[in-house]
């Protein structure tokens, strides 16, 4: 991992890794980093080169993506399993934690949480391989909403800065191999959402 300062051409420092990452994200003072070892290596930016902490989420199956909560207190990481795992940094916040399933089909064929984005009020987003995006209350433990099912997976989710727009990237992922890539069907395309009352809590089935 190398930090870098844009003035510069060179890294400002490198930290060398146990594994190979698959996923960081960076808030204020906080990084996460999701390694092949299926750990999250947690670091403050007050003392970049030393591991905060060590955070292993209940995972089985390779972490795919990780991202950190608005207000820095801990991070939400997505497998290939279809899990999310919600994760807090401070011991005294750890009872908080919880997993759950998602980008699952009612035949129970399990697709990848490709990535996770949060909005600004604290509820997240996770998008998956089976071209489903969808809203989740980690707070209360509710799905919010679920959207349409895209024709292809979607591959990364961001909001906007207001968290009035969401926007998401259709394209195949590669999750079924060479063998069912055609290119003369799967169009890589990207969708904006105009974000309204789906982000309110409002009784749901809670997450298991």
């Amino acid at each position: 991992m190398r930090y870098w300062d844009v003035r510069n051409n060179k890294p400002a420092l490198t930290v060398q890794l146990p594994e190979r990452v698959y996923s960081a994200d960076v808030g204020e003072n906080l990084v996460v980093v999701a390694t092949a070892d299926k750990n999250v290596y947690v670091y403050n930016l007050y003392n970049p080169s030393v591991p905060y902490s060590t955070i292993t989420p209940p995972f089985k199956y390779q972490n795919r993506c990780v991202r950190t909560f608005p207000n820095m207190t801990g991070f939400a990481v997505g497998s290939l399993e279809g899990r999310v795992a919600i994760r807090h940094i401070e011991k005294a916040d750890m009872s908080k934690d919880f997993a759950f399933k998602c980008h699952r089909t009612q035949r129970n064929q399990v697709y990848a949480v490709n990535d996770i984005a949060f909005h600004p009020l604290g509820i997240f987003a996770t998008c998956g391989a089976d071209g489903t995006f969808h809203f989740w209350d980690k707070d209360s433990k509710q799905r919010l909403r679920q959207f349409k099912k895209c024709s292809l997976p979607i591959t990364c989710c961001q909001f906007n800065t207001e968290g009035t727009i969401f926007a998401y990237a259709v394209c195949y992922d590669w999750h079924l191999g060479l063998s069912s890539f055609n290119s003369s069907v799967m169009k890589n395309y990207i969708l904006l959402h105009n974000v309204g009352d789906e982000i309110n809590p409002r009784p749901r089935n809670k997450l298991s």
